[in-house]
This record gives structure tokens, sequence and C-alpha cells, in this order.
């Protein structure tokens, strides 16, 4: 795959150094993406690491980056949130403005693409977005909370465990979730939306998908992955994703 992987860091939203990579082309860029990753997931998971590089051969240089308090990135996550998602999405196109070229595109997998969708309302060069497997509203990743929601509506910080790992988080975590109607939102973005489903995930079902189509008032696509998983593991379902991306991408322009 010829493309370059570049380091970065840039302020985030909460004031928090993040860490990044940039993957380019060898050649000038088509256009610039930011490309955000799933709950408690970072950069350099499978989804999202795979996807920034396949655009990148095909010429859209696209930053991935960990969100505060994940991955690489400074800050404590069990003080962040989807509105700190949020900033750190604007913190990641104003590096970009600033080093390198305006964003016109984003990429979200699984949260990270609701917390673009509504990211993309506030970033003015943003011509389209993309969302893979993601949730409709952003409370629903609360299903990974199990007998710690209780704690936490109760006002009491708590720990959850999400694919082994431990994370702890406070109740103000929750109360951010909750505070976005997503329904509400997505009826004032003007942007075309590619949302990707993939049928008999069992964190995120397919209507999901059908509910951001619907809600948008923008002109917006379904894409069907019958045979994926939630992560797309197969790193043939990336690169199909990768696919579509790019000639949908290129077919706004």
């Amino acid at each position: 795959m010829k493309t370059r992987s570049h380091k970065a860091d840039f302020i985030g939203g909460a004031g928090h150094a993040l860490d990044a990579r940039l993957e380019t082309p060898v050649d000038k860029p088509l256009a610039y993406a930011i490309a955000s990753h799933c709950f408690t997931c970072s950069k350099d998971t499978i989804t999202i690491y795979r996807i920034s590089r396949y655009l990148a051969a095909k010429g859209i240089a696209v930053l991935r980056f960990d969100f505060t308090g994940l991955g690489n990135s400074a800050g404590d996550f069990a003080k962040s949130g989807f509105t700190t998602d949020v900033a750190d999405i604007r913190a990641a196109a104003d590096f970009l403005i600033e080093n390198h070229a305006a964003p016109t595109l984003l990429i979200g997998h699984s949260l990270g693409g609701t917390a673009m969708l509504e990211a993309a309302m506030a970033i003015e060069s943003v011509k389209a977005v993309v969302t893979i497997a993601s949730p409709s509203q952003p409370e629903h990743v609360l299903h990974h909370f199990g007998p710690a929601l209780s704690m936490l509506e109760q006002g009491i910080a708590a720990s959850i465990e999400v694919a082994g790992r431990h994370y702890d988080i406070e109740p103000a975590f929750v109360e951010d979730l909750r505070r976005y109607d997503m329904q509400q939102r997505l009826a004032q973005l003007n942007k075309p939306v590619l949302i990707f489903r993939v049928l008999n995930d069992p964190l995120v079902d397919e209507a999901n998908a059908d509910q951001i189509k619907a809600w948008t008032s923008s002109p917006s696509t379904i894409v069907t992955l019958d045979k994926a998983d939630h992560l797309l593991s197969n790193k043939d379902d990336a690169a199909f994703v990768a696919d579509q991306i790019f000639a949908w991408f290129e077919g706004l322009n």
C-alpha cells in the first residue's frame, strides 16, 4: 500500500494533548478527512486503522486520533463524554486547517460516527459524513454499563467493563450522553450522509441506521454489510467500505 503515516498531536477540546496519525497518499491528497474510533477504542483499532490507510492509498489523507483519555491521548476518560468527543473532532479539524488543509469528509465508527454527525454541523468545511455501525443516539452505549448504570444514576461513580477492560465512569458521563437528542439534531444537518449498517450486529442493530437515515434532512444512503462483524475484522470488509466511501465521496464532487 503506497501511503505515508505521519505522527501528529494537537490539543483536544478539553485542553489535553491528543495523539494522532495522519495517513497520506504519496502524491498530493485529493482531500482531507478525519476518522474517529468506537467507544473505549483507539485510533489503532483495526476498523479505523485499515479504512484510513485504504483511503490514503486512493488519494484521501485521513487524520485518525485517540479521543481524550483513550489510547495514547492525555486526559481522564472518566471526566470525558460525548461532548468532549465532539470538541476533540472540532480540534482535529482546526489542526488540519492550521497545518494542512480544511477537512471535507468526516468518518466515524460506532459511537465515533454519532459524534461525527454532531460535529459536522459545526465544521464549515465538511461536505459529507460517513457512519459505520453507528448508534442513532449516544445513550445507546449505556448497554455496556450493566449494574453500574443504577449507581451512576444515583450520582455514585462506578466502573464498567468493556471487552475485558475496566473504565472508571462518573455520573456526569451518563448525563452528558442523555442530553443529546439526535432526532432533533439531525434535522439540522444539511450535509449528505453515507450510512453503513452491519446485519446481525449484536452491539448496534441495523434499526439504528434506518433511524439516522430517517432523521437526516439531507440526502443519505445506506449500505448494508451482511457478512461483516461490528469491527469489520475481515480486512476485505474494511477494503469494501473504503471503496464505497471513495466512490460515494468522489460522486459528490
